[in-house]
């Protein structure tokens, strides 16, 4: 699907990368419950913010489902396989996915040739 295909709209994406990097700090607080770290105010806060995005992005992503939900299923599991994988990547481990991600971007076609992505059927 090409640029001028696309169901959801750049201000629908950039609502989702909020909505996702909320997650990883709510998580990523959690985390550090017990600790002088943890505040209760930044899960309140977040979680605020988190309910007023997912409310505006809603509307995008109903449209996407109703479209083709097994695709939109595969996706929203791939993407919280890849924030899992990020939460709980070391510093080490992160600059590497840094530098593949890198690789992928600087050589899309080359990589999308030898690389496949599997999604599952949904019954």
């Amino acid at each position: 699907m090409d640029r001028g295909e696309q169901v959801i709209s750049d201000k629908h994406l950039n609502y989702l990368k909020c909505v996702l990097i909320s997650q990883l700090l709510l998580e990523a607080n959690d985390d550090l419950k017990g600790s002088k770290a943890f505040k209760q105010n930044v899960k309140y806060q977040v979680s605020k913010t988190n309910q007023i995005l997912e409310q505006v992005y809603q509307e995008g992503f109903n449209t996407v489902y109703h479209n083709n939900p097994e695709m939109c299923i595969n996706v929203l599991n791939k993407i919280d396989k890849l924030i899992h994988k990020i939460k709980t990547a070391t510093i080490d481990e992160l600059i590497m996915i840094d530098a593949l991600v890198d690789q992928y971007f600087n050589n899309k076609e080359e990589i999308n040739k030898t690389q496949t992505t599997k999604f599952t059927k949904i019954d």
